[in-house]
């Protein structure tokens, strides 16, 4: 007799299946509506999203102009101020945490670099330098040194700075955002400021005929000091010599703990092309202007002099902050300094002595 398998018993593990299967597909129909429903969202940018220029910057904020013309200050866990130049276009997400607004994402380019390195290089052939110093005396050897290393590296022939402050000294309009504001609304007009700036550069370029101009500012700030260490603008400086840190050790005053600030220089750099674009922005610190003496939190004015005279020091700070832009093709770096950086350094030195 031959078995009938669609009238055989249910055994025990067949009846569970049949149990279990309703409760399986209803669980799927209901993982599937949710997912209709309530869509997975990137957690990366759960915040508001918020797209503007960057017109302040600071070690704990950004301040973005956006497009509705409001001033809206972000405050942040990293310091920016390295990465975000002056009139940036900045794209970011915050939160609203107890009615202060804090960073969560932001979209940056790499180095600031606005185009690529090679096609910066290979669309420019003559630059000129437009310096600006902000409360920080003898630059000129540093803007000296920053035109020697761009030709050496880059190739470019670079006017002297002098000629670019005297033609800017003749051209140049208001760099002062206070002078972009908006009679009306009482705020800062981004667009006014940025094509004030873009039309300096144009006609510093088409006066001085070079393919583009770099700007260069030496502002003087403030940078937090612990451990002996000043830091700030994507730079650390040891500020104690090898007998003060030695001291603090011994005695345990300054040298651990503790919090402390002390002046120093940040230069921030925009290149811009013979028809106003920006091409590369860098902002980053040079060089602490005060050194500890003794024990504690005491120091001394240090002039940048002292800094030029360390060539091993200023070779790997140019290194550091042109090398995205051009990197060095020396096979080592001159044991003395270059000539055109000593007549600066003679002329700083003269202008001192006269002053006595």
């Amino acid at each position: 007799m031959l078995l009938n398998l669609s009238e055989a018993p249910v055994t025990g593990i067949a009846r569970l299946k049949c149990l279990i299967a309703p409760a399986l597909s209803a669980i799927i129909l209901l993982i599937a509506a949710h997912v209709c429903l309530f869509p997975a969202q990137n957690p990366k940018h759960t915040g508001t999203k918020l797209e503007g220029y960057a017109i302040d910057v600071t070690s704990d904020s950004i301040t973005v102009f956006d497009k509705k013309r409001q001033e809206i200050k972000i405050l942040t866990d990293k310091d920016y101020t390295s990465r975000v130049g002056m009139g940036a276009l900045v794209t970011l997400w915050y939160t609203n945490e107890g009615g202060a607004y804090h960073l969560q994402d932001i979209e940056l380019p790499d180095e600031n670099m606005f185009l690529p390195a090679d096609r910066i290089r290979e669309n420019i052939k003559r630059i000129i330098i437009l310096p600006k110093s902000q409360d920080v005396d003898n630059t000129q050897p540093l803007f000296a040194a920053i035109s020697q290393y761009l030709q050496d590296n880059a190739g470019w022939y670079v006017a002297p700075a002098e000629l670019g402050a005297e033609i800017a000294s003749r051209t140049q309009t208001s760099s002062n955002p206070l002078d972009s504001i908006d009679p009306q609304t009482g705020q800062v007009d981004m667009q006014r400021f940025l094509d004030a700036q873009s039309s300096n550069a144009t006609k510093v370029a088409e006066e001085a005929r070079v393919d583009a101009v770099l700007e260069i500012k030496v502002d003087k700030v403030k940078a937090t000091v612990r451990q002996q260490t000043a830091s700030w603008d994507d730079m650390t400086e040891v500020v104690a010599d090898k007998k003060t840190r030695a001291l603090a050790k011994l005695t345990g005053i300054g040298a651990f703990g503790g919090k402390g600030w002390v002046y120093a220089a940040t230069v921030e750099m925009n290149l811009w092309s013979r028809n106003g674009k920006i091409l590369w922005q860098k902002r980053r610190g040079f060089a602490a202007l005060g050194f500890q003496t003794g024990v504690g939190y005491k120091y001394r004015e240090r002039p940048l002099t002292e800094v030029y005279a360390n060539t091993e020091a200023m070779n790997n700070w140019l290194a550091a902050t042109l090398g995205g832009l051009a990197r060095p093709v020396k096979v080592s770096m001159p044991e003395q300094v270059s000539p055109e950086l000593m007549k600066q350094l003679d002329k700083v030195k003269q202008r001192d002595e006269a002053k006595q």
